[in-house]
Formats: structure tokens, C-alpha cells, sequence
């Protein structure tokens, strides 16, 4: 008889711990949880990709003035030896 109701309890014990467990995660499983990240980290890149072109924008912008002032000695060394 003990040993039945040690079993039985046991037995249901189990049962709801192994559910509990199904359940864990169950949060980010639900399919608003998971749009809502899925929007953050799609802001994120974008924020992200903004940042990186406005740093290759002002990068190219210096580097064709350093380039148009190359030009611009270059130009002006090649006049001299015309002369």
C-alpha cells in the first residue's frame, strides 16, 4: 500500500515536472515574441548598414578631394615642364 502511493505520487509528480519542461521557452516560441525581436533586429541592421554608409560616403568624399588635388599638381607639374 505504501509503496502504491510512493509510485502513484511519484508517477504524477513526473508527469507535471516533464510538462513544466515542455513549457520552458514557450515565450519566445509564441509567434508575437518572435515578430517583435525579429523587427528589433531588423531595425538594428538598418541602423546599422545607415552608420557603415555614411562612413564610406564621407570616406570617398575625402578621398576624391585628395584625389582632385592630385590631379591639380599633377596638372600644374605638367605645365611647367612645357615650358
Amino acid at each position: 500500500m505504501f509503496s502504491t502511493a510512493v509510485r502513484t505520487y511519484l508517477t504524477r509528480r513526473s508527469i507535471h515536472m516533464t510538462s513544466v519542461v515542455r513549457n520552458e521557452g514557450a515565450t519566445a516560441g509564441s509567434k508575437g515574441f518572435g515578430e517583435k525581436e525579429k523587427a528589433a533586429e531588423n531595425q538594428w541592421a538598418r541602423k546599422h548598414d545607415a552608420e557603415l554608409l555614411k562612413k564610406l560616403r564621407e570616406n570617398l568624399e575625402q578621398q576624391e578631394k585628395q584625389t582632385a588635388e592630385i590631379k591639380k599638381q599633377l596638372a600644374e607639374l605638367e605645365s611647367k615642364q612645357k615650358k
